[in-house]
C-alpha cells in the first residue's frame, strides 16, 4: 500500500519543493519502504509506498507517461489484476513486471476518468492531464483507501490523510466542530466533511474531478436497492456463493510476506481464516491466525446473549488445518491510554474504540515483529456473507404471504428458544408501524436513551452545533424501528462507513488489512440473493451455513452465543483509574477541551465507578462510549491543537 499527496498550482506557479518534502516526510511513516517525489509542471505528487505484493518491487510511482502528458498516483491493491490485464490486451511476460498502479496508467490510458469503474480493489487515485490541465480523484466504493483534498485559491491539493495538507503553507488545522459533534453522538459518516474545517474526504465510490477550476463530484458506484438475483435452485445460489467468496480469499493471499488474520468465535473471521488456510495449505504456506482472549480466569458479567472468551471455538477451527498456527492475545494489565497518543496520531483523529484497540495494537505489534504485512479481516461480513436474513419476515408480511411468514417465525421460534413471541411480531410489522407511534412504543419500554447517557458533549456546545435536530435529519432511523428490506437496510449501513483511516494507520505499524467480506463482486452479490436464502426452516445464515457446514467446527456453526471482543474491558479501565483521573484533570486546564467535553459528567462517571452491572448495557453506554470515547475525543482535539504550535 502507499500514502500520496499532490499539489495543484491554479495560477501556473511552480509547486515549492521544500513544501513537497515536508509533505513526503509526514507520509513517510505509512510507506516506509521507498518515497519519491515529482514536480512536472503546474503540479508536484509524492509516493510513500509499503510493500507487501510481489508486483510492488516493480513500483516506481510517481508515474508519469510524457506522450500523453499523464500523471498517476495509486494507492492501493488490484484484486482483478488478471482480468484487467487481459482487458487491456497486455502480454503475460509484459504484466510480469508490472506493478498494480502501471496497470492503472494503462487503464488510464484507454479509458480516461472510466477506467475508475473497471478496478476492482482496495483503492484511491488521482490521475493528472497536463493537456487538459485537468485532475480527477476516485475511491473505490467501500472506501478502504481514504484521500483527502483542499483547495485555495491558488492551489489545489489532497493527501492520503490531513496532515500532509498542513504541512502547505497557509493551510489552517482547525477542527470541524459538525463532524466532532457527530462523533460524540454517535451520528454515522454522511457527507464530505472531515474532522478539519475546510478539509474534505473524496467519499467511497465517489469520482472528484478538477477543470478549469472548478471542483465536480459524482458517485461513479452505487448500490442497487432494487436489483434481486433469481436463480433456478438452491444448489445454484450456493455454488456461486462458493464461487466468488473464494475469488474474494483467494485474490487477497497475493502476498510477499508472511500472511496472518483475525479469528474470533464468530462467523466472519472463522470462514475467512478457514478458506485462506485451506489455499494456503495447498501451497504449503502458513497462516498465522490470533485471538483475542481476556485475562486467564476471567468470568466476569457479560450482557444477555454473549460469551467472554472466544478462545476455545477459535482453537476448534485452528486444530482443524495443520498450518494454522494459533497465537492467543491477552490484553493483560493494558490500559485504554497507552497508545491512545499514538493511535490518534496514526489515525490523524480520534480513535472510536479505545477499549479494542488494546488488543488490535498488540496483534500488530506481535504480527511485525514475525515480518507479517498482511492481516486478513472480516469487519464487513453483516453486511455480506454472514447476513442473518431476519428482514426476510417483513417481507414476507409485506408480501401478504402469510403462510409462509408463520412457518418461518414458528421455526425461528423453535429453534431459537430464546427468541420471544413479541420479538419476531415486533420485528415483523415494526416496519410498518407508524413512526411516531413506533417512537412513543419504544419510549415507554425504555429503549430509547437520552444523550447524556451515551454522549460525552458539552451542553452549550451541543446546542450551538444543534446535535439533537442533527441526529434526526441524519439518514439514520434514530427510532430504531426494525428495517422492512435487507438490502436496503445493509446498502444504508454500507453508506454510512468509511474504514478509510483505520486502513491507512495499520500501514503506519508496517501491515495491511484485507477484508475479503469486503470485496465488491460478493458483497453484490450477497446484497442482491433473495432473503430466502439467508433464512430458512428457523436458520439463519443459511447460506453461509450451508457453505461451511463441513469446515467449521460445531463450536462455531452451532454457537448460540455471540463472542464479546475485550470481554474484561472494565478491569483494563479500572486498573487505569487514578490515570483516567488525572488525565480528565489534565483536559479540564485546556479551554478548548473544555468548550467541547461534559468533563463534569465524565468525572462524575469516574468518582461513581461501578463494582458491578458491567453487563447493563446503560453500564456500557455510560463507561464504554462516553467516557473513553469522550477521553479519545479530548485526546484528539489537543492533538490538532498541539500541532499548531
Amino acid at each position: 500500500m502507499s500514502a500520496i499527496a499532490g499539489i495543484v498550482s491554479l495560477n501556473d506557479q511552480a509547486v515549492d519543493r521544500v513544501t513537497l518534502e515536508r509533505m513526503e516526510s509526514l507520509l513517510q511513516p505509512y510507506g516506509r519502504d521507498a518515497q519519491h517525489h515529482l514536480q512536472y509542471g503546474a503540479i508536484g505528487l509524492i509516493r510513500t509506498l509499503l510493500r507487501t505484493t510481489p508486483e510492488d518491487s516493480f513500483d516506481h510511482q510517481p508515474l508519469l507517461h510524457r506522450a500523453s502528458g499523464f500523471a498517476l498516483l495509486f494507492d492501493g491493491r488490484l484484486d482483478n489484476r488478471d482480468e484487467l490485464i487481459e482487458e487491456l490486451g497486455l502480454s503475460t511476460r509484459e504484466a510480469l513486471i508490472l506493478a498494480d498502479s502501471a496497470i492503472v496508467l494503462h487503464a488510464c490510458l484507454k479509458w480516461d476518468v472510466d477506467a475508475v469503474t473497471h478496478l476492482i480493489g482496495d483503492f484511491a487515485l488521482a490521475c493528472w492531464s497536463s493537456q487538459k490541465k485537468r485532475l480527477w480523484l476516485a475511491r473505490d466504493p467501500l472506501g478502504f483507501r481514504p484521500l483527502f483534498w483542499h483547495r485555495q485559491p491558488n492551489f489545489f491539493a489532497f493527501a492520503t490523510l490531513p496532515k500532509a495538507l498542513f504541512a502547505i503553507p497557509g493551510v489552517p488545522r482547525a477542527l470541524c466542530e459538525e463532524r466532532l459533534s457527530d462523533l460524540l453522538s454517535l451520528i454515522p459518516m454522511i457527507g464530505p466533511e472531515s474532522f478539519f474545517k475546510d478539509v474534505y474526504r473524496v467519499e467511497p465510490g465517489q469520482l472528484l474531478v478538477l477543470e478549469d477550476g472548478r471542483i465536480t463530484t459524482r458517485f461513479y458506484h452505487r448500490f442497487d436497492p432494487k436489483y434481486e438475483l433469481h436463480l433456478r435452485s438452491d444448489a445454484d445460489y450456493l455454488e456461486a456463493f462458493q464461487d466468488l467468496t473464494g475469488r474474494a480469499i483467494a485474490c487477497r493471499l497475493r502476498a510477499s510476506t508472511p500472511i496472518a488474520s483475525h479469528l474470533s468465535s464468530g462467523f466472519d473471521s472463522s470462514t475467512v481464516t478457514a478458506l485462506a488456510a485451506s489455499r494456503l495449505s495447498a501451497r504449503n504456506t502458513p497462516l498465522v491466525a490470533y485471538t483475542a482472549v481476556p485475562r486467564e480466569g476471567f468470568d466476569g458479567p457479560v450482557p444477555r446473549g454473549s460469551h467472554s472468551d472466544e478462545g476455545p471455538a477459535a482453537s476448534a477451527l485452528a486444530r482443524r488445518f495443520a498450518n494454522i498456527e494459533h497465537v492467543l492475545i491477552r490484553s493483560g494489565s493494558a490500559s485504554p491510554l497507552d497508545n491512545l497518543q499514538s493511535d490518534t496520531e496514526n489515525l490523524d483523529r480520534a480513535p472510536l474504540n479505545p477499549c479494542n484497540a488494546i488488543w488490535v495494537d498488540a496483534i500488530n505489534v506481535d504480527a511485525a515483529r514475525r515480518g507479517i504485512k498482511v492481516m486478513l479481516i472480516g469487519q464487513m461480513g453483516n453486511f455480506s456473507i454472514s447476513y442473518t436474513g431476519e428482514q426476510y419476515l417483513p417481507t414476507l408480511v409485506r408480501q401478504g404471504r402469510w403462510r409462509r411468514w408463520l412457518h418461518e417465525a414458528t421455526a425461528l421460534h423453535r429453534a431459537e428458544p430464546g427468541q420471544r413471541w413479541r420479538h419476531i411480531i415486533a420485528s415483523s410489522v415494526g416496519p410498518y408501524v407508524p413512526p411516531l407511534i413506533w417512537e412513543r412504543l419504544t419510549k415507554s419500554r425504555g429503549r430509547e436513551h437520552p444523550f447524556s447517557r451515551y454522549c460525552a458533549i458539552n451542553p452549550q456546545f451541543m446546542a450551538r452545533i444543534d446535535t439533537p435536530a442533527r441526529a434526526r435529519r441524519a439518514a439514520w432511523d434514530v427510532s430504531n424501528r426494525p428495517w422492512a428490506d435487507g438490502r436496503r437496510m445493509r446498502i444504508a449501513g454500507l453508506q454510512r462507513i468509511d474504514f478509510g483511516e483505520q486502513s491507512a494507520s495499520v500501514n503506519a505499524v508496517g501491515l495491511e488489512f484485507r477484508d475479503p467480506t469486503c470485496d465488491l463482486r460478493l458483497i453484490e452479490f450477497c446484497l442482491a440473493v433473495p432473503g430466502h436464502q439467508y433464512l430458512r426452516n428457523g436458520q439463519r445464515r443459511w447460506l453461509l451455513q450451508r457453505l461451511m457446514q463441513d469446515v467449521l467446527p460445531p463450536e462455531i456453526l452451532y454457537a448460540r452465543t455471540r463472542g464479546l471482543q475485550a470481554a474484561d474491558w472494565f478491569e483494563n479501565a479500572g486498573e487505569s483509574l487514578p490515570r483516567l483521573r488525572d488525565e480528565l484533570q489534565r483536559m479540564k486546564e485546556n479551554s478548548a477541551i473544555r468548550s467541547y467535553l461534559d468533563l463534569d459528567s465524565m468525572m462524575t462517571a469516574i468518582d461513581t465507578w461501578p463494582t458491578s452491572g458491567w453487563e447493563r448495557q446503560e453500564t456500557i453506554m455510560t463507561y464504554r462510549l462516553k467516557l473513553l470515547r469522550g477521553i479519545a475525543a479530548g485526546t484528539f482535539i489537543r492533538y490538532v491543537e498541539e500541532s499548531n504550535q
